[in-house]
């Protein structure tokens, strides 16, 4: 039998943001409403609280903001089961994030995030990451440039993930599987390039007839790594835990 969708409710008053979060949201198999500022948002959750399994929420709205709804939530609906994932531009700091946790918000998107980023923080709400943590190396989430070559062709985009020992690239054209590349990262915060060998592990192919929370790409295995570039990697995944980590209960 076919599992019922989860419902998500989208509040942000940029109509364009809203738009494209109710499409790709939609496209991976959600039931999804939205909501252009606090009050619509708070009439939704009041109208259907026991079958709402998400709330996307805007903090900068007009009538009523997302830490008015946080607010109300906590007052109103204390004992409610579906989880909060707030997005802003704003407010990020450790500072920003230690207190809206105080109001009960669950998780944060940046509204910088790429669509790569946005489905994983929605997924992470329904899916086990039991597998995750058996990993020899851990992943997080890091959109790096890169380039790529294979069969004398360069192709330019983005990691969506990295480890100590590879990561996954987004892209329409992956290398087959088992394909040896070359690689150039981009990593900003030292100005500075990180080239090195690859492994084609896994492709993920792109089906224009299939609607997935998955995205084309491949993930590919790092051959050959020199001490210096070890160190960059390991700083950028021990950054990017350290970010994750704010959002961790005790």
């Amino acid at each position: 039998m076919k599992k019922a969708a989860k419902k998500i409710i989208i509040a942000d008053d940029t109509l364009p943001l809203r738009v494209m979060l109710e499409d790709l949201l939609t496209d991976a198999g959600y039931e999804v409403q939205t909501a252009s500022d606090g009050v619509e948002a708070w009439d939704l959750l009041k109208a259907r609280p026991d079958s709402i399994d998400l709330l996307v929420l805007d903090l900068l709205m007009p009538r009523m903001s997302g830490f008015d709804v946080l607010a109300k939530l906590q007052e109103e609906m204390n004992d409610r089961k579906f989880p909060v994932l707030v997005i802003s531009g704003v407010f990020k700091s450790d500072k920003d994030i230690t207190k809206l946790k105080e109001l009960g918000a669950n998780g944060y998107l940046s509204k910088s995030a790429v669509v790569d980023e946005i489905l994983y923080r929605v997924n992470s709400f329904f899916c086990d990451t039991a597998q995750h943590k058996n990993r020899r190396h851990t992943r997080v989430l890091c959109n790096l440039p890169v380039e790529f070559q294979y069969n004398g062709v360069k192709h330019a985009s983005y990691t969506t993930n990295l480890s100590e020992c590879g990561c996954f690239i987004r892209t329409l054209k992956p290398a087959p599987e088992g394909l040896n590349l070359k690689l150039w990262m981009t990593v900003p915060e030292k100005f500075e390039n990180i080239y090195v060998e690859c492994k084609v592990a896994w492709v993920n192919g792109f089906d224009d007839n299939r609607r997935s929370n998955t995205l084309p790409g491949m993930g590919v295995e790092f051959k050959s790594l020199d001490n210096n570039q070890k160190g960059m990697l390991a700083e950028i995944v021990s950054k990017k835990l350290r970010e994750e980590d704010l959002w961790k209960t005790e």
